[in-house]
This record gives structure tokens, sequence and C-alpha cells, in this order.
């Protein structure tokens, strides 16, 4: 029952305080019998909002009557809930810290294979173009897998995804090892290697942000993906530090040996971790879980408006961890242990952020804070462009690594926050796609960019252009999205036990009727808009709405899911936000929403030329 209540990957310690917290308000309730309390009960059991206020401690019925008097408070503790959590309080759920230190030590051995493999890469070469092609060897898998990783991720067991992962890293980092043990890089091997190492962190990539929002209470959100943000960033200052002093001590193949062995312990520490089983109806087809990732995104603001912001970051900022290596080497005349310092920087101006991030938070919305981190990057770029002085390199390297950081983790909070739990590893997967695909663009650019004008010409470039994005990027609002309450809702009514129809018949046609005034006709169109681009964000295959012509009115409204299963599937991907859509089309219909119909779509064969005699439809 457990499993049916909360989501997918919950952990019981997570369990346990929000069934505390029902308890306790259950208990305030009974002792309270008003017509205040009512109200309050009523609103915690509408959802949104106060079922948030209620459930994550934010008071008992007094305080949400207080702010059902109140929509903007309500609104803005809404927000806090969701967005401006403590940044530690996290760490109280024993599972999620698990999770989070073993991602911290695999992400650093990730970071350490990478600038284990960039340093003996400049042994080989010292062709920018080349150097920065290593960038582009990590962004391409990503580019052409992240799709599909996010759609196993939302069919399959996400903990043995990562598994998985880890496994696959483990093999090609003892892979380098052995080559770099018996001196047999070549500029294919080590690029070869990168690109697999690639594949095997980004099929991980969207199980390990996705299982974040079931292992902590949706007010510990903000900071949960914000120490995830931070333990990327704090093993990116650790792990290239690392591994720049045990390339100047003993050699890269060592750093290789590590790796494998860390990645090799990160499978034994998951073992802990016990996801809940998954219930309910059969696992999507991939194909058809590719096709609705594609459509959800299609028709989902929000998602695209995160999309938007991270691809010019992405493009322009990689200027400076593509050319870094060539920087290091070529224009500040650094050994292989400064270099790992120089890389380790930015994690060190991460961590320091992160711990600024709750304060940074509480006085800027999200916009501002990308807006200033983009600004910060820009100046960045142009004094790494100018300087020869290590000294200097080192501490605007932390001042970029802080940025990166606190527009990072602003925007995977907002990811978190806007995706629904049923598509939300597909949803972190377009992210990632858009993410890794701008760097794979923002490698090939500004390496070709640096091969013929100088590596300073390139990186003013781009920090000209980040600011010119900085400013753009205000055109693209997010904060009037942190708001919306994903929590799943039941709206559709229990379909009836059908004998007729199989999980896998279709296509289906859905239909429902209206009769509205005819006065009132643009009203309940342009409420209806919304509620067709939720369908077809749910799969739906198509969507009509037709007024009936001797009866002006009376409107009918159809849409077509692949298949019965993807039907059955629509009634548990409501949300809050699905109910006020609805809540919307029913105030401008005039009465609530009406049964739907279901019907089977028959394939009337027909005889076709081009078909040898066969039916075609």
């Amino acid at each position: 029952m457990k499993a049916d209540v909360y989501e997918e990957y919950g952990s019981p310690d997570v369990l346990e305080r929000k069934e505390e917290v029902v308890k306790d308000d259950e208990l305030l309730n009974s002792k309270s019998r008003t017509h205040e309390s009512s109200q309050a009960r009523r609103a915690a059991g509408y959802g949104g909002p106060m079922k948030a206020i209620v459930q994550e401690g934010y008071g008992g019925p007094e305080r949400v009557l207080k702010l059902m008097e109140s929509p903007a408070s309500t609104t803005a503790l809404a927000k806090e809930t969701a967005f401006g959590g403590g940044t530690w309080s996290p760490l109280r759920s024993r599972i999620f810290a698990v999770v989070l230190f073993t991602s911290l030590f695999a992400q650093m051995a990730v970071y350490m294979t990478g600038l284990a493999s960039a340093w003996a890469l400049t042994d080989i070469t010292s062709s920018p173009a080349l150097v920065a092609s290593l960038r582009l060897a990590v962004a391409l898998p990503a580019f052409f897998l992240a799709l599909i990783a996010g759609a196993l991720t939302d069919i399959l067991n996400r903990k043995r995804i990562i598994l998985f992962g880890l496994a696959g890293s483990a093999i090609v980092t003892g892979t380098f090892a052995l080559l770099s043990a018996t001196d047999s890089f070549s500029v294919t091997s080590l690029l070869g290697l990168t690109a697999a190492l690639g594949v095997f962190s980004v099929l991980a990539a969207p199980a390990w942000i996705s299982v974040i929002p079931g292992l902590v209470p949706r007010s510990d959100l903000a900071g949960a993906m914000t120490l995830s943000s931070a333990g990327v960033s704090l093993s990116m200052a650790i792990g290239p530090a690392i591994a720049g002093f045990i390339i100047a001590a003993a050699g890269p193949t060592w750093v290789f040996v590590l790796n494998t062995v860390i990645f090799a312990a990160s499978i034994v520490a998951l073992k802990v971790w016990k996801p809940a089983l998954r219930t309910g109806l059969p696992a999507e087809h991939l194909g058809s879980a590719i096709r609705i990732g594609f459509q959800y995104v299609r028709y989902d603001r929000p998602l695209k408006v995160v999309i938007g912001k991270i691809i010019p970051f992405a493009i322009i900022g990689t200027a400076l961890m593509s050319l870094l290596p060539a920087i290091a080497r070529f224009n500040l005349d650094a050994g292989p242990a400064e270099f790992g310092l120089l890389v380790g920087a930015g994690g060190i101006g991460a961590v320091i952020v992160f711990l600024l991030m709750p304060f940074i938070r509480r006085r800027q919305g999200p916009d501002m804070i990308i807006f200033g981190a983009m600004l910060v990057q820009a100046i960045v770029l142009i004094v790494m462009a100018t300087t020869t002085s290590l000294g200097l390199a080192f501490v605007v390297s932390i001042i970029g690594g802080a940025a990166a950081l606190a527009l990072i983790s602003t925007l995977m909070t907002a990811l978190q926050i806007v995706l629904p739990a049923w598509i939300r590893g597909r949803g972190v997967a377009v992210y990632l796609l858009a993410l890794q695909g701008s760097f794979a663009v923002g490698a090939l650019l500004w390496g070709a960019v640096a091969e013929q004008t100088g590596l300073q010409t390139a990186l003013v470039s781009a920090g000209i252009a980040m600011g010119i994005a900085a400013v753009l990027s205000t055109r693209l609002r997010l904060s009037r999205y942190m708001d919306i309450n994903t929590e799943m809702v039941q709206i559709m009514p229990t379909l009836p036990a059908v004998t007729s129809v199989h999980d896998d018949d279709g296509p289906i046609l859905l239909t429902a009727e209206w009769r509205i005034d005819p006065a009132q006709r643009d009203q309940f169109v342009a409420a209806m808009d919304p509620v067709r681009n939720a369908l077809r964000q749910k799969g739906a295959l198509s969507w009509n709405l037709v007024e009936h012509v001797e009866q002006p009115g009376r409107m009918l409204g159809s849409f077509t899911m692949a298949t019965w299963s993807e039907y059955r599937r629509l009634a548990e991907r409501t949300t809050i936000a699905d109910k006020d859509l609805l809540d919307a089309l029913n105030a401008a219909s005039g009465y609530d929403l009406p049964a739907i119909q279901a019907h089977r779509v028959i394939k009337v064969p027909t005889r076709g030329r081009n078909n040898r005699g066969q039916s075609v439809q």
C-alpha cells in the first residue's frame, strides 16, 4: 500500500516522517470541530499549496486559515515549500544520504578520469581542436542516448540502471588503466574510451537525478537538489586535485586504478537502498515512452523555459572547460598538479555558493539568480582570456564555479518542481540532452575558433556572447511556474473491468460532450486549450473539438490514445495542476466534466495496388 501512496522510490525514512505529520494533523482536527477547522481540512484534502503546508509541517488549521485569507501569502509559502527549504535538512533521510555520497564518489571518479585522459591527450598532441574534442567525446553519447536513458528510467528499476552504469564505468576505467600501464594510448583510444565512459554515465544520469524527489519530502526538495548539485561540484573540486597530484607523483595509471575501485565500491554501497516495488499497470513500451517524452516537451511550456535557459549557458560556457587543458598548459605554463587545482577551483567555488544558496534563494527569484550567474560567467571568460597569472586564474575559476553551481542548482530545482513523477526520467533526459548537445556544439565551435584565431580571441568572444545571452535570458520567466503543483490526484473515474479490450488494443477514441451557452463559446474554447495541451503531454495522438451545426452550444471533444493501456495510464497521470485546468473548464461550461466514452477504432481493410493485394488501412 505504501508503494501505491508515495512515489515509486520513496525512502522508509520519508514514509515514517510523513505518516507522523498526517497523524499529528488528524489529532489536531479531532480536537477542533469548528467551522474554521473544517475549512482547513477541506483545503488540505484538496491538495495544492494547502496540502503542502499541512503535510510538510507548516502549521495546523489556524495557520492554514490565515493563509487562505491571503492568496498572495499562500502562493509565496507554496513556493517556499518547494523552492526554499533548508539546505541540510534532506540529510535526515538516511537513504538519501547514502545515494548522495555514493553519487558524489562516482562523479569524483568520472572527473578524475576526465582529467587524467585530458592530460594524457596533451602528451600526444598540442592541437586545441583535438584537446577540445575530448569534451565532444563526453557530450555526444548524451546527445544520442539521453532520451532513451530517460525512457528506461521511467520504465525500469532505477536502482538497476544505476548499478549497470557503475559496472560499465568500472570496466571502462579498468581498460584505461591497462592501456596506460602498457603505454598503448592513442588519440583514437583516448577519445573512444572517453565516449564509452560517457555512454555509461548518461544511461545512469536520469536515474540518479529522478530518484531524489522520492527520497525527501517536498519541503526539502530545493535543499536536496542544491546538495546534489554541490556534490557534483565538490567532486569536481576534489577529484581533479587528487588526480593531478597522483599524476605528478606516480603517473595516470594509478588514477585509473583508483577510479575502478571507486566504481566497484559504489556498487557495494548501494546495497542498503531498497526501492519500493512497482505497482499498477505494466511497463510502457520503449518506443511509446520515447514518443510521449517528445510530446511532453513539445506541449509543456515550463520545461521549454528551463531548456531555453540552459542551452545558451552551456554552448557559451563550455568554451572555458573545453579549452582549459590548453589554457593551463600553453598560456599558464601549468603542470599536472596545477592543472588539477585549476579544475578543482571551480568546485571550491561551487561549495562556497552552496552554503550561501538558502540566503540567495530567500532574496532573489530564479530568474535573477540565473541572470547574475551568466553575467559573472561572462566576466570570468574575459579575465581567463587575458591573464597569464596562475594565481589569478585560480581565483577566477573559483568565482566561475560558484556562478555555475548557482545557475545549475536553480534550474535543476525548477526542473523537479515542474515535472510530474511519471515523466520525470524523460524530462530530466531531455534536459541532459539539451545540456550535453550544447556542450558538444560548444566544444566544436570554440575549438574551431581557437584553432583559427587563438585561445585569447575565442575566450573574449565567448565572454561577450555570454553577456548578451544573460540579458536575453530575462525574457524567459521561470518564476511564474514555481508554484505549479504536480502532485498526482484522481480526477477520472476508475475504469470498469473490460474483457473485450486488451492492454495493447488500439487506437482508442475518447469522446465527451458539453452543452454550453453559445454566448460563452469563446470562454469555453479558451479554457479548453490548456486541457488540450495537457492531453497531448500525456500521449494523446490527436485532439478535436467540434460544435453541432444545428444545435449551437452542443460541443463534442475527442482525443485518441494509441492503446487501451495508455488510456488507463492517463487516469494515473493527472495532477493537481490538471485539476485546476478542469475546474476552469467546468466554470466556463457551467457544469462538471461529463462522462468520457471510450471507443475502439476499427481498421477497415481495403485493397491497395501498392501492397500486392494485401489489406491496408
